[in-house]
């Protein structure tokens, strides 16, 4: 309707004697100046509601990307990935990546799980890979999270920049999605796995969504995560914003997962947050070991006094 009104005043200005063209042509730029704030804030509305889903399915292509083909070196498999990779960096051969202990990760992690600790798996060469790292390849810790906000970076700016945004309101929606995902990885993952808790000088703190654990959105990422080890990595490779599996055909139910299982599987058997519980589980082990110890070096001294004895 003002720019009805607008259009109306201009068309009477050329047949306006010049008082009047004044007053017609004033009237005219406050009908404008009316109109642009109201349309700009329209699309400033707009921008910033449709930011939400499209943080969120960047942040789930990041996270599919990076934990399907470098953290399980499905980019050493795909030609494609490889021929794009040397077309950009102009090198003739692609590297071979090694998933950064990921792999190992799954070999040692059980289908309720918690993480082994036998004889045989901590001499193996996989469990060496892991050896002194607190977080067994389970954490976001800094330098992971630096990692991440470099590839979010790269990835989300160009969407960002056609979406209409200037350089101040992309770093908040960027470090945001990025921190958001920390804090739900880091409260979920390292715990699930029986792992200590993630503090503040290792990573984003993983005490501060703790409280979410018992939510069915926690409840969720649970069981999805869960199927993604039972299955040996080949399923479920979104962990905190499942969206790519569902697009890509790559998620698989608990229905299916669960008939899978090599050990009982459900909190009935296993709490689904035993943070420390792989620390204890080392701890009684060497407890046990200490006693059995003992018990050997005892023996040979009880034989010696049945010997004399029996003398």
């Amino acid at each position: 309707m003002m720019q009805t009104n607008a259009l109306s005043a201009m068309r009477a200005i050329s047949s306006a004697k010049p008082i009047q063209k004044r007053r017609a042509m004033r009237a005219s730029t406050r009908d404008a100046r009316a109109v642009t704030p109201r349309a700009s804030l329209a699309v400033d509305v707009a921008r910033w509601t449709l930011s939400v889903p499209t943080m969120y399915a960047m942040v789930s292509i990041n996270e599919y990307i990076t934990h399907r083909y470098y953290q399980h070196a499905e980019f050493n498999k795909n030609e494609t990935l490889k021929r794009v990779w040397c077309f950009f960096t102009r090198q003739k051969e692609a590297p071979k990546v090694g998933g950064g202990g990921h792999i190992e990760h799954h070999a040692e992690t059980l289908d309720d799980m918690s993480l082994r600790v036998d004889d045989k798996w901590m001499k193996s060469e996989p469990a060496a890979v892991l050896e002194g790292n607190t977080y067994r390849g389970t954490a976001f810790e800094w330098d992971v999270t630096g990692l991440m906000t470099m590839q979010m970076v790269i990835t989300c700016v160009p969407v960002l920049a056609l979406m209409g945004f200037s350089a101040g309101p992309m770093a908040a929606l960027i470090g945001g999605s990025t921190l958001a995902h920390a804090l739900i990885w880091n409260s979920l993952h390292p715990a699930m796995h029986g792992l200590n808790e993630v503090p503040l000088q290792d990573g984003i703190p993983s005490l501060w969504l703790a409280r979410y654990r018992e939510s069915k959105y926690y409840d969720y990422l649970y069981l999805n995560h869960s199927g993604h080890h039972v299955l040996s990595g080949q399923c479920n490779y979104n962990v905190c914003c499942p969206l790519v599996d569902h697009v890509l055909g790559t998620y698989v139910e608990p229905e299916v997962w669960m008939k899978k299982t090599r050990v009982p599987f459900g909190k009935e058997h296993r709490e689904f947050y035993p943070a420390g519980e792989y620390a204890r589980n080392l701890a009684a082990k060497a407890a046990a070991a200490a006693i059995e110890g003992a018990l050997q070096a005892d023996a040979p001294a009880d034989e010696g006094e049945r010997d004399l004895v029996a003398a």
